[in-house]
């Protein structure tokens, strides 16, 4: 994985893993196994749109990297 892919891959779980947090009010009266299967689906979601970006980095050259580094807060050479 490239550095700005895996910078991406940490932020991107990152955001995920908030925004759960932030919405535990809204999941409160799921199961903790129901909430457990939204969170892990949450996560796979996040992992398989940051792979995708990454994808199209290696694909679109270091212009196009240091454009989403910007957009998403992250380092080209690592978070």
């Amino acid at each position: 994985m490239s550095p700005i892919g895996h910078a991406l891959h940490n932020r991107f779980d990152e955001v995920c893993r908030t925004e759960l947090q932030r919405l535990r009010r809204k999941t409160a009266a799921l199961s903790p196994e129901d909430r457990a299967e939204v969170d892990a689906i949450s996560v796979e979601v996040t992992r398989a749109i940051a792979s995708r970006m990454e994808a199209a980095l290696t694909a679109g050259g270091t212009d196009v990297a240091e454009v989403v580094a910007r957009l998403f807060v992250v380092r080209n050479g690592g978070s």
